[in-house]
C-alpha cells in the first residue's frame, strides 16, 4: 500500500473544519511541528480524546510509520496546534 501523501505534495488546508467538532480518527491534518518552530507537519489522527476533562490531545501518525516523525517521537499534540484538515491535494 502506498502512502496517500508524498514529500513535495501540496495541500489546501481547511482551517474552518473544526469549528463545530474536533478532529476525528482518520482525519489528515496539518499541525505545527512541536520540535521545529515555524514548520508544519501533515499527519493522520490515530487517537482522539474520549471527552474526558482537560485539554484535548491527539495521537498522530504518518503514512509511512518506518520513516515518520510523529507522536511516537514527540508525544501527544494539543488541539490548538492542529491548524486544520487537509482538504485538497495538488
Amino acid at each position: 500500500m502506498e502512502p496517500a501523501y508524498r514529500a513535495g505534495d501540496r495541500v489546501v488546508v481547511n482551517r474552518l473544519a473544526y469549528l463545530r467538532r474536533g478532529p476525528a480518527v482518520g482525519d489528515v491534518v496539518v499541525l505545527r511541528d512541536p520540535e521545529r518552530p515555524g514548520h508544519h507537519l501533515l499527519k493522520r489522527i490515530a487517537q482522539a480524546p474520549d471527552g474526558a476533562s482537560g485539554p484535548a490531545r491527539y495521537f498522530v501518525l504518518g503514512d509511512n510509520p518506518a520513516r515518520s516523525r510523529d507522536s511516537r517521537a514527540f508525544g501527544l499534540v494539543k488541539r490548538p496546534d492542529i491548524l486544520g484538515r487537509a482538504w485538497l491535494l495538488y
